[in-house]
């Protein structure tokens, strides 16, 4: 058998010289998968799940759909720790200028509720526009295989050499993905673009209201020592310890999603807090005094 390359350049295009071609048609048929809840693999049985089709089909596995729940741990810390640092900044702020227990609740609770909403419809378009960028990209691919598959062919045969098959062994998995068009373009896109065709599926409404909530309720704990008669001086280091506390507790939730020390994992995002209200704490005091403004107190 001829060479496969006629060379290999920046962004891995390659051209499968003219002497392969007669090949590519030597491969034998293999049997269909399969439409069964398993797979036997090494006397083991792989559950797998097809959705009720009889050709064949991406692999939706049990752990896959674990991983993706798990993922979500994102926005629940993003929000959760956003809600906390925004509102604890605002109600010290305004609780340390003012001695009005109703101004700082009403501050408090609309920075809580503005945020919340903010998040939740960020993180919904956010996630929209990353599903339609992944969308295009994966109709670009399927219309250079449409209108270019002989060099298509050609360039997932390079990626399977690259993976270290053999020529033959490359030209009998291609040539059968031939067969099965969208695991093809699974793969194509998996190897040229390194993203997952299911990417551009909605993730539904979860993601948002994870986002919302989960900034709501950090956003709370900060504001609660305020709605009690304690003196807003004591409800203000109060709700500096509450957040410590939640930022721990947020670290400690985390590292069970992510096999890490649980401690470790809090006191890392105690830390990531602790400089971001420093910042703050900074930036209020030495910033408004350059432009003739009094120092800003946050956090006292």
């Amino acid at each position: 058998m001829g060479c496969l390359f006629a060379g290999v350049g920046p962004g891995f295009v390659y051209v499968m010289e003219a002497s392969v071609w007669p090949y590519l048609e030597r491969v034998e048929v293999m049997q269909e998968p399969p439409n069964a809840l398993g797979v036997t693999v090494d006397s083991r049985v792989v559950p797998v799940n097809s959705h009720g089709r009889i050709s064949a089909r991406i692999p939706d596995t049990p752990e896959r759909k674990r991983l993706e729940q798990q993922r979500g741990i994102r926005e629940i810390v993003f929000g959760a720790q956003d809600g906390i640092l925004t509102t604890l900044g605002i109600v010290t702020g305004v609780g340390s200028a003012q001695n009005d227990r109703a101004a700082v609740l009403i501050t408090g609770g609309l920075s809580l509720l503005v945020g919340a909403l903010s998040m939740g419809v960020g993180e919904y378009l956010g996630g929209k526009s990353e599903r339609e960028v992944v969308q295009s990209t994966i109709d670009f691919e399927q219309r250079e295989m449409i209108d270019t598959p002989d060099e298509e062919f050609a360039e997932q045969v390079a990626y399977y050499r690259l993976k270290g098959f053999t020529d033959d062994e490359a030209l009998a998995i291609v040539n059968r993905l031939k067969k099965n068009p969208e695991i093809w373009l699974h793969e194509m896109v998996r190897d040229e673009f390194g993203i997952d065709l299911r990417e551009a599926e909605s993730g539904g409404l979860r993601s948002t209201f994870a986002m919302a909530a989960s900034f709501a309720i950090g956003g709370a704990l900060p504001v609660l020592p305020y709605a009690f008669g304690i003196p807003l001086g004591t409800a203000v280091w109060l709700a500096l310890l509450l957040a410590v506390l939640a930022l721990f507790a947020i670290g400690f939730f985390a590292a069970g999603h992510t096999n890490r020390n649980p401690i470790s994992k809090g006191l890392e995002i105690v830390a990531f807090g602790a400089l971001v209200f420093a910042l703050a704490w900074a930036a209020g005091r030495y910033i408004p005094p350059l432009f003739g403004h009094s120092a800003v107190s946050v956090g006292g």
